[in-house]
């Protein structure tokens, strides 16, 4: 994952107690040189939108694949779109 980041793709990890999810997208901004990795921390909450904690832009790419391969081997995984 996060190896060919295209325009608007949702990328997402899981906790290892699956209490908490990042989603990392990719976002362009007026130019494709305006582009940047937006992730959120959230948790999905039944029948309520979901919880958002926080909201982190990384503007260079290989910062958002470095934390997507520490988390990794911190045993968080990849899941499927939770919001």
């Amino acid at each position: 994952m996060l190896r060919e980041v295209r325009h608007g793709q949702t990328y997402w990890l899981s906790d290892p107690k699956g209490y908490w999810y990042l989603r990392f997208k990719d976002v362009l901004g007026r130019s494709s040189l305006d582009r940047h990795i937006e992730v959120i921390k959230g948790r999905p909450m039944k029948g309520e939108p979901a919880l958002l904690k926080t909201r982190t832009i990384y503007h260079h790419v290989d910062d958002a694949r470095d934390l997507w391969k520490r988390l990794q081997k911190e045993v968080w995984r990849v899941t499927s779109a939770q919001w």
